[in-house]
């Protein structure tokens, strides 16, 4: 281990710009009782969150450092943690590392910025645990190895030949890559100093021979099997798994299953994928950063050489079957952690009924605290990326609750969804069931039949012999020699419900979401589809430029063309972007289009035109604050809690709040202050509340600041007018 202190090491002008960020804190002016407060503190959880920040930012340097040793409740209590963490950094210096330390440990992602200009073997061992995280953190790490490069070999080298576990992995992992980077032989040198032990261990991680230095291995190669002492789990009886043909009619020998399951041992995930992405210095002197979940995902790595050898010439029903067989084994033997190379495996050997079998235990999982399990079980359907695997995916990402898992799943899906060369929304349009309406159906009793059709509602009906619809079609009579055919047709128009009921729900999810497709899906693909034609056709489209501006809104007309407010015959091209429009982005045409959808008599499958909305003036986009309304009885603040909005900044706790917000994408926030506390615990009818102002912050803020920066137009326009129906629901 080093004996080195921790020091500051700052580049030129950095610290300088980390200071300049006191600006962009909120707290204020100092206040009368400030300074008193801060005085009689213990700890930063003493002061409000205002008050800490001006410590930290302006306040008596001796009680900020005196403090600063009880970091922990600073994440979850101080605004722009970013800005402050980073100004009481260049202000107190060495004295603020645990604060940056506890940041970074909290949040690598958002924070982890704050290591970057110190110098010594704590930050090291921190960063070094990043290098295989998915989001920004790995930015960090990588930025801070390269700039204390030798502070890092000396912190961290010995750790090579620890005892196995996470430290020693990070070790190893910072010495490759530095070594890839081009400090191999200084990690050499310096490895000489601490031993034979540890100087081939570095030896061996940088690749080098009598000093010589060859091409550095993968980061996260994975050893050798051999070096790796695989053998056979104790929960898996070779006797009891199934035979696995070979596509010349005999088995695989045992010998060979053995190797085969050895060699499945090395199933992983892929490397996370480059760029670390993330920007050091963004817009507003802020880091652009990048969360874990958000970031590109890891998909499932190329089978092992020996696992393709040995799997070439088999039965792949019969491999597949064999594949399942392990994962029940491992299921009955308790799902071991360190033996989940069975789930990733499944991408080698699965076919469709893997997907079957394996995507209610995958969306299972994470009810079971089995997140990292679910992980592996997208990269695996993402890997086989069957019409089936993708359907799976799309019903396990529509069931799940917003949230981090939820933004995962749909990156994983982006990713599958890209590698056809298509996005979410148009692969989910091509798995949209036709349920044989494409090819044409009919009602077969033998001796009579009847064409099944459907209305623009999805209505399905059977033609009789003069071409009247009939709702329900005849019974069968004596002669018919199916008359189970009848119970097929009223099954059918339930399944035709559904399947339109599904369809309809997950269309509004894309107006909301604002998933785009090009206009020559509209025409060529959609409109023409038996089950999603009747819906899109009753629906409002918007072509989109590349600024994500609504250029122009179009219908569809009766003949199939497309047309404007006018009624004017528009021609798109076939790469403009399309979005089923939201109310909210129509301005001053909104009302024009509901006279026209009304004109025609058009019935929308969901409310879109005639949907509630908040259309933004000009001057109220340009505007920082909302003017506020009441009064509004305290027991209609119970529906918006319980919902899209939160009390406070605490979720919907049973403390009394003075604060309805929500979220909006982007890393915003809406909020809504009110005049005085409204207790979750017993709602009073006979009170009243006003709320005084409406206004936008950033997500990371505590929202105490005084000032109101954002202007409305920064804000999603559509998320905006469904937070703000809701809000001004109140009022009724």
């Amino acid at each position: 281990m080093t004996d080195d202190a921790t020091v500051m090491a700052w580049e030129d002008g950095e610290r300088e710009r980390w200071l300049s960020r006191t600006a962009a804190l909120g707290h204020g002016p100092e206040q009368p009782g400030w300074a008193d407060a801060v005085d009689a503190a213990d700890d930063l959880t003493d002061l409000k969150s205002r008050q800490v920040s001006w410590l930290l930012a302006e306040g008596p340097e001796a009680t900020a450092r005196k403090l600063l040793g009880k970091t922990d409740e600073m994440r979850y209590r101080v605004p722009h943690r970013i800005d402050l963490s980073r100004v009481a950094v260049a202000r107190l210096g060495v004295d603020a590392l645990p604060l940056a330390v506890a940041g970074a440990a909290h949040s690598a992602d958002q924070l982890g910025v704050l290591l970057l200009p110190f110098r010594g073997p704590e930050p090291a061992r921190l960063a070094a645990g990043w290098l295989r995280q998915l989001g920004s953190a790995r930015m960090w790490a990588r930025l801070w190895l390269a700039r204390h490069a030798e502070i890092a070999a000396r912190a961290l080298v010995p750790a090579t030949i620890g005892r196995a576990g996470a430290g020693r992995r990070n070790a190893e992992d910072a010495v490759r890559h530095l070594a890839s980077i081009g400090h191999g032989p200084m990690l050499i040198k310096t490895a000489e100093g601490y031993g034979a032990g540890v100087h081939a261990a570095v030896i061996a991680l940088v690749g080098a021979d009598d000093g010589v230095l060859t091409p550095v291995p993968s980061l996260f190669s994975t050893p050798a099997r051999a070096a790796r002492r695989v053998k056979i789990p104790p929960w898996l009886n070779l006797g009891e798994l199934p035979k696995i043909l070979l596509t010349a009619g005999e088995t695989m020998p045992a010998e060979d299953t053995g190797r085969l399951i050895l060699a499945l041992t090395s199933s992983r995930l892929a490397d996370p994928p480059e760029p670390a992405p993330g920007v050091p210095e963004g817009p507003f002197g802020r880091p652009v950063v990048v969360e874990s979940w958000e970031a590109a995902q890891p998909m499932v790595a190329p089978a092992d050489p020996e696992v393709e050898k040995l799997i070439t010439g088999c039965d792949r029903q019969s491999l597949a079957e064999f594949g399942r067989a392990l994962v029940e084994a491992w299921i009955a033997g308790g799902l071991p952690p360190s033996e989940a190379w069975v789930v990733v495996a499944q991408a080698h050997l699965g076919d469709d009924a893997t997907v079957d079998y394996l995507a209610p235990k995958v969306r299972a999982w994470p009810q079971d605290s089995r997140h990292q399990r679910a992980i592996e079980g997208y990269a695996v359907l993402c890997a086989i990326g069957s019409d089936a695997a993708m359907r799976h995916l799309l019903a396990i990402e529509q069931r799940m609750t917003p949230g981090s898992r939820n933004r995962r799943l749909r990156v994983y899906l982006a990713q599958a969804a890209a590698a056809r060369g298509l996005t979410v929304a148009q692969v989910a349009d091509r798995l949209a069931p036709t349920l044989g309406l494409d090819a044409g159906i009919t009602l077969d009793y033998g001796p009579r039949s009847f064409p099944v059709v459907t209305d623009e509602h999805l209505t399905a009906f059977v033609q009789g012999p003069t071409g009247k619809l009939l709702a329900r079609p005849p019974k069968p009579g004596v002669r018919d020699t199916k008359p189970e055919a009848y119970p097929w047709f009223l099954q059918f128009k339930k399944d035709l419900r559904a399947a339109a009921a599904a369809q309809l729900v997950r269309l509004e999810r894309d107006m909301f979401a604002r998933y785009e497709r090009p206009a020559r899906d509209l025409t060529g693909f959609l409109l023409p589809h038996p089950v999603l034609g009747g819906l899109v056709r009753r629906l409002l489209w918007g072509e989109y430029d590349a600024g994500d501006r609504l250029i122009r809104a179009v219908r569809v007309a009766e003949d199939g063309s497309l047309a404007d407010l006018d009624d004017d015959t528009v021609t798109l091209d076939g790469d403009a972007r399309l979005r089923i429009v939201h109310p909210a982005e129509l301005g001053d045409d909104l009302t024009s289009w509901a006279r026209v959808f009304a004109d025609y008599e058009i019935m929308q499958p969901f409310p879109q035109v005639n949907r509630p909305a908040v259309v933004l003036t000009e001057a109220e986009r340009a505007a920082t604050r909302l003017p506020g309304f009441g009064p509004v009885r305290n027991n209609r603040f119970e529906e918006p809690v319980n919902g899209r909005w939160h009390g406070e900044g605490h979720g919907t706790s049973y403390s009394p709040y003075t604060r309805l917000w929500t979220e909006l994408p982007g890393g915003l926030t809406l909020l809504a202050e009110l005049d005085k506390p409204v207790s979750t615990s017993s709602y009073d009818p006979g009170s009243e509340h006003r709320i005084t102002e409406i206004w936008v912050d950033e997500a990371q803020s505590d929202h105490f600041g005084a000032a109101r920066r954002i202007p409305f137009g920064d804000g999603d326009p559509v998320a905006l007018s469904e937070a703000l129906v809701e809000l001004y629901a109140l009022r009724g």
